[in-house]
């Protein structure tokens, strides 16, 4: 028995130490395999789910795989079990969740989408080309709803302390001189224009007022 245990070890050690059974970590596609689902993930998604498979591997010696995958915005939830045990069932997401239950990784792909300036639909023709899922309308809208008034906010308390530093930026303190440009950036065929007021002294921007003709 002694010398049955000591082969055994002996083969296991073996194998462990050339790696055969190790996967490699280059992967090619298969042109079959071209149009595979795609997500955005985060860091943190990806350490957890090593984390899942590294505590899998100590309780048990089954295979985990992915049985059920629903996309959710650009993040993939996927549902794992084991190939030994059917209990040893998991669900794992490729994004956090932020502290109001929604993901971080749809929320930063919605202010990137805000922020860059694109249209509506610019945004889908992009993300159904590419094939990374795509955030339904009502939750892009209820996101821009959210975010603007943050900005507002933000863009109102900056103004407020823009203005009173180019009133202590002047000797008299009772007056300031403001730039605009001359052109206020208009177009022959535009309808709309967003004339810029900035601080002679500063060059801080003191107000923004948009004009329809």
């Amino acid at each position: 028995m002694e010398e049955i245990l000591d082969f055994w070890i002996r083969s296991n050690v073996n194998v462990s130490r050339d790696g055969s059974n190790f996967p490699s970590s280059y992967l090619q596609v298969n042109k079959s395999d071209v149009d595979q689902k795609l997500c955005i993930t985060a860091e943190s998604s990806l350490l957890n789910l090593c984390q899942i498979c590294e505590a899998h591997t100590k309780m048990c010696t089954g295979n985990i795989r992915f049985i059920k995958k629903t996309m959710r915005g650009h993040v993939m939830s996927v549902r794992i079990q084991c190939t030994k045990d059917k209990s040893h069932s998991y669900l794992w997401s490729s994004s956090p969740y932020l502290p109001n239950e929604e993901y971080l990784v749809n929320h930063r792909i919605n202010h990137g989408f805000v922020s860059s300036g694109m249209l509506p639909s610019h945004y889908t023709r992009f993300v159904n080309g590419s094939g990374i899922g795509c955030i339904d309308w009502s939750l892009r809208k209820k996101f821009i709803s959210t975010y603007k008034e943050s900005v507002e906010t933000e863009y109102k308390e900056l103004i407020k302390t823009a203005v009173h530093e180019e009133i202590a930026s002047n000797e008299d303190l009772d007056a300031i001189n403001i730039l605009t440009d001359a052109r206020h950036g208009w177009r022959k065929n535009a309808k709309d224009s967003s004339i810029v007021a900035i601080g002679e002294n500063l060059h801080k921007v003191l107000d923004c007022v948009h004009v329809t003709k």
